[in-house]
Protein backbone atom coordinates (compact mmCIF):
# COMPACT_ATOMS: atom_id res chain seq x y z
CA UNK A 1 0.00 0.00 0.00
CA UNK A 2 1.88 3.71 -1.07
CA UNK A 3 1.63 6.02 1.95
CA UNK A 4 -0.31 9.38 1.67
CA UNK A 5 1.65 12.22 -0.11
CA UNK A 6 1.90 15.26 2.36
CA UNK A 7 0.57 18.25 0.21
CA UNK A 8 3.43 20.83 1.06
CA UNK A 9 5.88 18.03 0.07
CA UNK A 10 4.73 17.84 -3.53
CA UNK A 11 4.13 21.40 -4.24
CA UNK A 12 0.67 20.81 -4.80
CA UNK A 13 -3.08 22.21 -3.20
CA UNK A 14 -4.30 20.27 -0.12
CA UNK A 15 -5.56 17.07 -1.04
CA UNK A 16 -3.48 15.89 -3.73
CA UNK A 17 -5.40 12.47 -4.77
CA UNK A 18 -3.43 9.38 -4.54
CA UNK A 19 -5.32 5.82 -6.25
CA UNK A 20 -4.84 2.88 -4.24
CA UNK A 21 -6.78 -0.02 -3.37
CA UNK A 22 -9.60 1.05 -0.74
CA UNK A 23 -10.32 0.18 2.45
CA UNK A 24 -11.56 1.14 5.89
CA UNK A 25 -9.68 2.54 8.87
CA UNK A 26 -10.45 4.00 11.81
CA UNK A 27 -8.96 7.30 13.05
CA UNK A 28 -10.55 8.72 16.37
CA UNK A 29 -11.87 12.33 15.83
CA UNK A 30 -13.44 14.80 18.26
CA UNK A 31 -16.05 15.23 15.67
CA UNK A 32 -18.41 13.69 14.16
CA UNK A 33 -17.26 12.71 10.74
CA UNK A 34 -18.73 13.44 7.57
CA UNK A 35 -19.81 10.95 5.64
CA UNK A 36 -17.53 10.56 2.48
CA UNK A 37 -17.85 8.98 -1.05
CA UNK A 38 -16.82 5.39 -1.00
CA UNK A 39 -13.89 6.65 -3.16
CA UNK A 40 -12.04 8.43 -0.49
CA UNK A 41 -11.03 7.68 3.09
CA UNK A 42 -8.24 8.83 5.14
CA UNK A 43 -4.75 7.55 5.19
CA UNK A 44 -3.63 5.54 8.89
CA UNK A 45 -0.87 7.08 10.08
CA UNK A 46 1.70 4.97 9.24
CA UNK A 47 0.26 5.52 5.50
CA UNK A 48 1.30 9.30 5.85
CA UNK A 49 5.23 10.66 4.50
CA UNK A 50 7.34 11.25 7.30
CA UNK A 51 8.29 14.83 8.02
CA UNK A 52 9.37 17.00 11.14
CA UNK A 53 6.20 18.60 12.06
CA UNK A 54 4.33 15.12 11.20
CA UNK A 55 3.06 15.09 14.91
CA UNK A 56 1.80 18.66 14.82
CA UNK A 57 -0.57 16.98 11.64
CA UNK A 58 -1.81 14.12 13.04
CA UNK A 59 -3.26 16.03 16.05
CA UNK A 60 -4.67 18.92 13.82
CA UNK A 61 -6.34 16.08 11.88
CA UNK A 62 -7.66 14.74 15.01
CA UNK A 63 -9.17 17.99 15.69
CA UNK A 64 -10.64 18.94 12.33
CA UNK A 65 -14.15 19.94 11.64
CA UNK A 66 -14.95 18.03 8.57
CA UNK A 67 -18.22 17.96 9.63
CA UNK A 68 -21.85 18.66 7.60
CA UNK A 69 -22.31 22.56 7.78
CA UNK A 70 -21.19 25.46 5.51
CA UNK A 71 -19.06 28.55 5.56
CA UNK A 72 -20.67 32.05 4.30
CA UNK A 73 -18.46 34.48 3.32
CA UNK A 74 -20.21 37.95 2.09
CA UNK A 75 -18.70 39.67 -1.03
CA UNK A 76 -17.22 43.28 -0.16
CA UNK A 77 -16.10 43.69 -4.08
CA UNK A 78 -19.15 45.76 -5.57
CA UNK A 79 -17.75 44.98 -9.23
CA UNK A 80 -18.22 40.92 -8.77
CA UNK A 81 -22.17 40.63 -9.03
CA UNK A 82 -22.65 38.33 -6.42
CA UNK A 83 -23.89 38.73 -2.93
CA UNK A 84 -21.79 35.94 -1.21
CA UNK A 85 -19.96 32.92 -1.36
CA UNK A 86 -20.95 29.49 0.52
CA UNK A 87 -19.02 26.52 0.76
CA UNK A 88 -21.08 23.46 2.34
CA UNK A 89 -20.27 20.03 3.66
CA UNK A 90 -22.80 17.57 3.56
CA UNK A 91 -23.12 13.64 3.78
CA UNK A 92 -22.31 12.16 0.11
CA UNK A 93 -25.68 9.89 0.14
CA UNK A 94 -27.60 13.71 0.34
CA UNK A 95 -25.18 15.37 -1.94
CA UNK A 96 -27.34 15.21 -5.05
CA UNK A 97 -30.46 16.80 -3.04
CA UNK A 98 -29.02 19.30 -2.16
CA UNK A 99 -27.26 19.87 -5.41
CA UNK A 100 -30.84 19.85 -6.94
CA UNK A 101 -32.79 21.83 -4.31
CA UNK A 102 -29.38 24.92 -4.92
CA UNK A 103 -30.21 24.41 -8.75
CA UNK A 104 -34.04 25.84 -8.21
CA UNK A 105 -32.08 29.03 -7.34
CA UNK A 106 -30.72 29.86 -10.54
CA UNK A 107 -32.92 30.85 -13.12
CA UNK A 108 -34.78 29.00 -16.38
CA UNK A 109 -31.60 28.99 -18.48
CA UNK A 110 -27.86 28.37 -17.72
CA UNK A 111 -24.43 27.56 -18.87
CA UNK A 112 -23.26 24.15 -17.58
CA UNK A 113 -19.76 23.89 -16.18
CA UNK A 114 -17.49 20.24 -16.35
CA UNK A 115 -14.87 19.22 -16.92
CA UNK A 116 -11.60 17.02 -15.43
CA UNK A 117 -10.05 17.85 -11.88
CA UNK A 118 -7.11 20.38 -12.59
CA UNK A 119 -8.04 21.06 -16.11
CA UNK A 120 -9.38 23.30 -18.03
CA UNK A 121 -13.94 22.84 -17.80
CA UNK A 122 -15.78 23.29 -20.50
CA UNK A 123 -18.54 25.89 -20.23
CA UNK A 124 -21.82 25.37 -22.22
CA UNK A 125 -23.87 28.22 -24.01
CA UNK A 126 -27.38 29.03 -22.02
CA UNK A 127 -29.28 26.00 -21.91
CA UNK A 128 -32.44 25.28 -20.60
CA UNK A 129 -31.86 24.32 -17.17
CA UNK A 130 -33.74 21.07 -16.75
CA UNK A 131 -32.32 19.91 -19.65
CA UNK A 132 -29.11 20.52 -18.30
CA UNK A 133 -30.40 18.82 -15.21
CA UNK A 134 -32.09 15.74 -16.86
CA UNK A 135 -28.57 15.18 -18.25
CA UNK A 136 -26.49 15.56 -15.32
CA UNK A 137 -28.92 13.02 -13.87
CA UNK A 138 -28.01 10.16 -15.80
CA UNK A 139 -24.45 10.29 -14.37
CA UNK A 140 -25.55 11.45 -10.75
CA UNK A 141 -22.73 8.11 -9.19
CA UNK A 142 -20.02 9.53 -11.31
CA UNK A 143 -20.83 12.86 -10.10
CA UNK A 144 -21.29 12.55 -6.64
CA UNK A 145 -18.42 10.13 -6.29
CA UNK A 146 -15.16 9.85 -8.66
CA UNK A 147 -13.42 12.40 -7.74
CA UNK A 148 -11.56 12.84 -10.80
CA UNK A 149 -14.79 14.77 -12.05
CA UNK A 150 -16.36 18.22 -11.10
CA UNK A 151 -19.33 19.85 -12.85
CA UNK A 152 -22.14 22.59 -12.23
CA UNK A 153 -24.40 25.01 -13.09
CA UNK A 154 -23.63 29.07 -14.01
CA UNK A 155 -26.14 32.37 -14.66
CA UNK A 156 -23.96 35.41 -15.25
CA UNK A 157 -24.96 38.44 -16.88
CA UNK A 158 -23.89 42.10 -16.33
CA UNK A 159 -25.67 42.51 -13.02
CA UNK A 160 -25.65 39.34 -11.94
CA UNK A 161 -23.84 35.93 -10.78
CA UNK A 162 -25.21 32.99 -9.66
CA UNK A 163 -22.60 29.70 -9.71
CA UNK A 164 -22.99 26.29 -8.32
CA UNK A 165 -19.78 23.63 -8.14
CA UNK A 166 -19.79 19.87 -7.09
CA UNK A 167 -16.16 20.12 -6.38
CA UNK A 168 -13.57 16.93 -6.59
CA UNK A 169 -13.55 16.20 -3.18
CA UNK A 170 -17.91 16.43 -3.35
CA UNK A 171 -17.97 19.15 -1.76
CA UNK A 172 -20.52 21.82 -2.55
CA UNK A 173 -19.50 25.25 -3.90
CA UNK A 174 -21.78 28.34 -4.28
CA UNK A 175 -22.19 31.79 -5.43
CA UNK A 176 -25.31 33.31 -4.82
CA UNK A 177 -27.40 36.53 -4.44
CA UNK A 178 -30.53 35.71 -2.47
CA UNK A 179 -29.16 35.38 0.95
CA UNK A 180 -32.29 34.67 3.13
CA UNK A 181 -33.83 32.02 0.44
CA UNK A 182 -29.89 30.17 0.92
CA UNK A 183 -30.47 30.54 4.66
CA UNK A 184 -34.03 29.20 4.63
CA UNK A 185 -33.14 26.06 1.91
CA UNK A 186 -29.77 25.30 4.78
CA UNK A 187 -32.48 25.07 7.62
CA UNK A 188 -34.69 22.66 5.17
CA UNK A 189 -31.20 19.99 4.82
CA UNK A 190 -30.32 20.78 8.94
CA UNK A 191 -27.74 22.54 7.85
CA UNK A 192 -25.76 25.12 9.95
CA UNK A 193 -23.24 27.83 9.93
CA UNK A 194 -20.18 25.99 11.53
CA UNK A 195 -17.18 28.12 13.02
CA UNK A 196 -14.10 26.83 11.79
CA UNK A 197 -15.44 23.95 9.75
CA UNK A 198 -12.98 22.14 7.34
CA UNK A 199 -12.74 20.16 4.24
CA UNK A 200 -11.32 16.96 3.41
CA UNK A 201 -9.22 18.62 0.86
CA UNK A 202 -7.26 20.33 3.35
CA UNK A 203 -5.29 17.20 4.93
CA UNK A 204 -4.27 14.28 2.57
CA UNK A 205 -6.58 12.01 1.45
CA UNK A 206 -6.26 8.58 -0.23
CA UNK A 207 -8.91 8.17 -3.68
CA UNK A 208 -9.81 5.60 -5.32
CA UNK A 209 -11.35 5.45 -8.88
CA UNK A 210 -15.05 4.67 -8.87
CA UNK A 211 -14.73 2.10 -11.43
CA UNK A 212 -12.09 -0.13 -9.17
CA UNK A 213 -15.59 -0.67 -6.67
CA UNK A 214 -18.95 0.04 -8.83
CA UNK A 215 -18.07 -2.41 -11.93
CA UNK A 216 -21.07 -0.32 -13.47
CA UNK A 217 -20.10 2.98 -13.27
CA UNK A 218 -18.58 4.81 -16.22
CA UNK A 219 -14.83 6.00 -16.91
CA UNK A 220 -14.67 9.81 -15.89
CA UNK A 221 -13.77 10.25 -19.54
CA UNK A 222 -16.73 8.13 -21.15
CA UNK A 223 -18.77 10.63 -18.75
CA UNK A 224 -17.36 14.06 -20.46
CA UNK A 225 -17.88 12.27 -23.71
CA UNK A 226 -21.61 11.89 -23.49
CA UNK A 227 -22.28 15.07 -21.90
CA UNK A 228 -20.28 16.37 -25.02
CA UNK A 229 -22.36 14.77 -26.98
CA UNK A 230 -25.46 16.05 -25.38
CA UNK A 231 -24.48 19.32 -25.25
CA UNK A 232 -22.99 20.01 -28.90
CA UNK A 233 -19.38 20.75 -27.45
CA UNK A 234 -16.72 20.19 -29.87
CA UNK A 235 -12.76 19.79 -28.04
CA UNK A 236 -11.52 19.95 -31.56
CA UNK A 237 -8.67 22.40 -31.75
CA UNK A 238 -10.02 24.18 -34.81
CA UNK A 239 -7.98 24.27 -38.18
CA UNK A 240 -5.03 26.35 -39.07
CA UNK A 241 -6.09 29.50 -41.06
CA UNK A 242 -3.17 30.70 -43.20
CA UNK A 243 -3.38 33.74 -44.88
Amino acid sequence: MPKAADPAAMGKRPGILLFACFRMCCIPYLYSMLELPITVRIPSDEEIDYRPDIDEILFKRRKAKIVEGYTLTLNENPRIPYRFQAMININNSRLWALFQALAATLPDKVSCVYGMYEEESVTTPLLQKQFVLKELEKYREELTQECQLEAGLLFQVKDILIELNISESKYIRYWGAELERFRLLMQSFHLVPVEGLEFIDEYPKIVTPLRELVRTAKAPETVLYYLDQAFHIDRRAPDPFFD
